[in-house]
């Protein structure tokens, strides 16, 4: 399996990582209860032409292949976990969907402000009777002339408070074939959004009532019959997320490894006791796995990624990320637990990533699926 870039991939990817250690390292970990969009880092990063890394060239994009895109977020969020998610979500998340599946309209309207750092984006796919069963999804759109309407209840849609513009699956018509997407704007008339709710790591989260909610025809990006399509992007912007966790995880395993060289203990360094070595040994196995399987997902990508492949990295990523910042903290003793330290933030900030984007067991069922080559229906009397 060939991982090499281009000389021009190569020199991007070393621009973002110089770019990312000396502007936002710096700060990259500081106020880290208080979630705010990291705009003047989005905007150094638009202004370098990285948020459209993957995105083609006839929409504004630089044209590199997925690789890029993945080391870019990798890199970022290394130094700074929150410019990192924001840049997940440009390089990988709605942009990539509309770039792909847009009409002209949309694309000139949308991608501009994504590509300059300006624009945030939220997705929306989770709904208090359909989360892991996402075919069961209620939330009903409906053409009538020139606009559409949607009724229903989302739930579990990150920064929707703050971003401007959401994508949201929802039901054209029955079955996986009526599913389909819309764009609607934070303002749209009959979406009332809820308080701030919090994940775990400080994120944002928040419901979606819609009543009616009216939105131009323009704005539907799918009426339905794509299910199969937003889901082959998605898994993209999944194996992106594996990336993004990674690049916390390293963070904290550098920390781990440092701390291990300085700290000491009987009159000597700890690195020198045996568990000490075992367990940085470990952190470093379990980041080396994960990322093979996150760098083999995205290598051939075109804009998708497999089933399987996205699956197995998603996986991996997550829960490699949560072990690494667990052992870390376990190195760094009391220190590791109290909220001066960083590491304690980070195990929180990747934790639930082991949940979102589809749980670690309904990927393994998946995984188990392409491996059987048979299809696994989980409802009862269909298996």
């Amino acid at each position: 399996m060939d991982f090499s870039l281009s000389e021009d991939d190569a020199q991007l990817v070393e621009l973002v990582d110089r770019v990312a250690t000396e502007k936002f390292r710096p700060t990259g970990f500081d106020d880290r209860e208080n979630f705010r969009r990291p705009v003047e880092n989005m905007r150094l990063l638009g202004e370098l032409g990285i948020l459209g890394i993957c995105l083609p060239e006839d929409v504004g994009g630089a044209g590199r292949p997925a690789l890029s895109g993945i080391l870019a977020i990798e890199r970022i969020a290394r130094a700074c976990p929150r410019t990192g998610a924001a840049a997940l979500m440009a390089i990988s998340g709605p942009g990539m969907f509309i770039a792909r599946w847009g009409n002209e309209e949309q694309t000139a309207r949308y991608l501009p402000p994504i590509l300059r750092g300006d624009a945030g984006w939220s997705i929306s796919l989770s709904e208090p009777g359909a989360g892991t069963a996402l075919t069961d999804l209620a939330t009903r759109a409906s053409i009538n002339g020139k606009v559409c309407r949607i009724t229903g209840s989302k739930t579990f849609c990150s920064n929707a408070g703050v971003n401007d513009h959401i994508l949201l699956f929802c039901r054209f018509g029955a079955g996986t074939s009526g599913i389909g997407a819309v764009i609607l704007d934070r303002a749209t008339p009959g979406l009332t959004i809820s308080k701030a709710h919090h994940h775990m790591g400080g994120t944002p989260w928040h419901e979606l009532f819609l009543d009616d909610a009216e939105i131009p025809l323009e704005n539907v990006l799918f009426p339905g019959n794509a299910f199969r399509k937003l889901m082959g992007s998605y898994s993209l912007e999944r194996t992106a997320a594996g990336a993004w966790v990674l690049g916390v995880a390293q963070a904290a395993f550098e920390l781990a490894r440092d701390y291990s060289m300085e700290r000491q203990q009987f009159g000597r360094p700890i690195c020198e006791f045996q568990m000490v070595q075992t367990r940085l040994a470990d952190m470093y196995l379990r980041l080396e796995q994960a990322r093979w399987l996150v760098y083999k997902a995205c290598v051939d990508a075109d804009g998708t990624a497999s089933r399987l492949e996205s699956s197995a990295a998603k996986v991996a990523a997550t829960e490699a990320a949560v072990f690494v910042t667990d052992q870390a903290m376990q190195m760094f003793g009391a220190s590791g637990m109290s909220q001066e330290m960083p590491l304690e933030w980070m195990y929180r900030m990747v934790r639930p990533y082991t949940v979102a984007g589809g749980t670690s067991d309904i990927h393994r069922s998946m995984i188990a699926s392409e491996v059987l080559g048979r299809r696994l229906d989980h409802r009862p009397g269909r298996g």
